[in-house]
C-alpha cells in the first residue's frame, strides 16, 4: 500500500526553521562549542533502489503474576496454554502473519509480520499488546477458576526489578549491494541521539539515589556493532539472515531501541530511520560523526538530555545537535526528491519540534508524543501530589502501571484521555489481529495457515518456507518479501483438501536472542 503524499513539501519550511535556529545556536554558543563541524560523507551511489521496504519489530515482554502464588515459569506456561493448544507447541506463526514464541527467561515474544509502512507496523504491534493481553485474561480466569488468588500482568518495557534487560528488536530491510560497513557508521550516532525522541523512559537507581533517566536500554548497551546479542550487546546486530532472497537483500537489525508505548513513538522511530536509509541508498550527503566512545555517549545522553559528547575528531556535540545535523542532511535529501509521504511530514514536524523542546526545556512541545516525556509528567505530577519522589514503592508501581499492557494499565488510560497521541484509528488494530498485511509476503503465510487449519492438515511454517507436515508433503520458499501472490501457494491450498489428517502446525524458529530469543522477522 503506498503511503499518501504529503499536501506541501515540507522540506522548504524546514530548511528556513532549521536555518533560523542555527543562528540562535551561535549567537548562545561559547567559543569553544564553535568548532567546525565534521565533513559529510557521500556514499558512491547505488542502483536505483528496490521500490518500498520491509518493516518488521520483535518485542519481548516481561511477565508478573501479582498478589498470588504463581512464578514466572507456571505464568508463562499457562499464558501459553490456549496456543498449545491448536498449535502443538509455544512458537507459532499466527493467521495474521505473526509469529508468537515463548523465548528463555519466561518472556513472551511477538514478532509482526512484514510490513510495507509504518501505519501497518504500528497496527501489527498494537494488535500483539491485544493477543497477548487476551491469553493474559483467559490465564487469569483459569487459574482463578481454579482457587488460585492474584492476576497475570505483561509490561511491555525492557528492564526487570533485578535490573536484567530484554529487547525490542527493530528489522529493516536494505539491498545487498549497500556499503553496510559504512551504513553501520553513518547509522550509530544517529541511534545514539534518538532516544531523546524515542526512548521509553526509566527512574534508574544508583547508589546516590534514583533519577529519572530517558532511555531503558541505554545502560545495557556495550558495543555498537556486533554479532552478540546478551553476552556484549551492541546498537546493532550483525546477524546476516535476510529472510529473503540473499542475493538481494540483507536485514538491517536494530536492537538499541526501547519498547514503545505511544504509537507516535512508534512512528518516529521507524519513520526517521526509514529516512536514512533512504538517503544512504539515494547516495545522499550524510554526516560523519564518529563517536569517541558511542556507549559512554548513550549512557550520558540518557542521563543527562543536555549533555555533550565528543567525536573522535575532538568535536563536541549534544544530542540535539547531532539530531539536527541528520535532520538537515534529510531535509536535503527530501528537497532533491521532492515527494515526502505524510509519514515522512509527520516524523519531520515531530523531529523539528523534539529538538526545540529539548534545547529549550519545554517538553509541552512533545508531551503526547513521546515515551520518556509522557511518563515522565505522570511520574512528576504523582510525586508533587503525594509529596514524595522517585524512591517511593507506590512510584515504581506506577512507572510498571505505564507499560502494562491489560485493560487496567496506566497508558491505555491516558490514551483515552489525549493524554498520549495515537496515529491509528481502533478498528485498524482489531483488523490487524487476524489480517495480515495486505501488501508483502505475510498474506501468503496467513491464507496457508488459515487453510491448513481450516482443512485440519499438519503444517510447518517459517518466515520464508511454508510446508505441509505430512511425509513428501511438498516446501515453497517464498523469497521475495514484497510478493503477495504466488501460484505456487495457490496450488499447495488447493491440495489441502486431497487428504485428511490431525489439525495443527510448527513453526520454524531460531533461538539464541537476548533472553534467548528468536530473530526471525524480515
Amino acid at each position: 500500500m503506498t503511503e499518501p503524499r504529503a499536501a506541501t513539501t515540507a522540506p522548504t519550511s524546514t530548511r528556513g526553521s532549521l536555518r533560523s535556529r542555527r543562528e540562535h545556536r551561535r549567537r548562545r554558543e561559547t567559543p569553544r562549542q564553535r568548532e567546525p563541524a565534521p565533513d559529510p560523507i557521500e556514499p558512491s551511489r547505488p542502483d536505483p533502489p528496490d521500490p518500498g521496504r520491509i518493516f518488521g519489530l520483535e518485542t519481548e515482554y516481561g511477565l508478573a503474576w501479582a498478589d498470588g502464588p504463581v512464578g514466572a515459569e507456571q505464568a508463562a506456561r499457562e499464558l501459553f496454554v490456549d496456543v498449545v493448544a491448536w498449535g502443538r507447541s509455544t512458537n507459532v506463526f499466527l493467521p495474521n502473519g505473526s509469529r508468537l514464541y515463548l523465548d528463555v527467561g519466561s518472556h513472551p515474544e511477538y514478532a509482526t509480520a512484514e510490513c510495507s509502512n509504518t501505519s501497518q507496523l504500528i497496527a501489527q504491534d498494537r494488535a500483539g499488546e491485544r493477543i497477548l493481553a487476551g491469553h493474559a485474561q483467559a490465564a487469569t480466569q483459569r487459574l482463578n477458576a481454579g482457587g488460585v488468588p492474584g492476576r497475570m500482568h505483561l509490561l511491555k518495557n525492557n528492564v526487570d526489578s533485578a535490573g536484567n534487560s530484554y529487547g525490542s528488536h527493530e528489522n529493516y530491510l536494505v539491498r545487498r549491494q549497500v556499503d553496510v560497513a559504512e551504513l553501520h557508521r553513518v547509522s550509530i550516532p544517529f541511534l545514539v541521539a534518538r532516544q531523546l525522541l524515542a526512548g521509553a523512559g526509566h527512574i534508574l537507581s544508583t547508589p546516590r539515589g534514583a533519577s529519572f533517566v530517558v532511555s531503558q536500554r541505554a545502560d545495557h548497551m556495550w558495543e555498537s556493532v556486533s554479532s552478540a546479542t546478551t553476552r556484549s550487546r551492541p546498537m546493532i546486530n550483525t546477524r546476516d539472515e535476510a529472510h529473503a532472497d540473499p542475493a538481494r537483500y540483507r536485514r538491517l537489525h536494530v536492537i538499541v531501541g526501547d519498547s514503545s508505548m505511544c504509537e507516535a513513538t512508534t512512528r518516529f522511530k521507524f519513520g526517521s530511520m526509514d529516512l536514512l536509509l533512504r538517503a544512504f541508498e539515494a547516495g545522499a550527503r550524510l554526516p560523519l560523526l564518529d563517536l569517541a566512545d558511542p556507549t559512554r555517549a548513550i549512557r550520558e545522553i540518557s542521563r543527562d538530555v543536555g549533555a555533550v559528547v565528543v567525536t573522535s575528531e575532538g568535536v563536541r556535540l549534544t544530542g540535539a545537535d547531532i539530531l539536527e545535523i541528520y535532520l538537515d542532511a534529510i531535509v536535503c535529501y527530501l528537497f532533491r526528491e521532492g515527494d515526502p509521504t505524510s509519514t515522512d511530514t509527520a516524523v519531520l514536524d515531530l523531529w523539528r519540534r523534539g529538538i526545540d523542546a529539548v534545547r529549550s526545556g519545554d517538553l509541552g512541545l512533545i508531551e503526547t508524543e513521546v515515551d520518556w516525556v509522557i511518563k515522565k509528567r505522570v511520574l512528576e505530577r504523582y510525586c508533587e501530589r503525594e509529596r514524595t519522589d522517585l524512591l517511593d514503592p507506590r512510584v515504581t508501581r506506577l512507572e510498571l502501571a505505564y507499560h502494562d499492557i491489560g485493560d487496567e494499565g496506566l497508558f491505555s488510560k491516558l490514551e483515552a484521555s489525549g493524554q498520549a497521541s495515537t496515529v491509528i484509528v481502533q478498528p485498524e488494530i482489531v483488523e490487524a489481529m487476524e489480517t495480515p498485511p495486505s501488501t508483502t509476503r505475510a498474506t501468503l503465510r496467513g491464507r496457508f495457515i488459515d487453510a491448513a487449519r481450516a482443512a485440519g492438515r499438519t503444517y510447518t511454517v517459517d518466515w520464508v518456507h511454508l510446508k505441509l507436515g505430512e511425509p513428501g508433503g511438498r516446501t515453497l520458499a517464498l523469497l521475495d518479501p514484497f510478493a503477495t501472490r504466488d501460484e505456487r501457494v495457490d496450488e499447495l491450498i488447493a491440495s489441502l483438501g486431497e487428504s485428511g489428517g490431525e489439525p495443527g502446525g510448527e513453526s520454524g524458529g531460531e533461538s539464541g536472542g537476548e533472553s534467548g530469543g528468536g530473530e526471525m522477522v524480515v
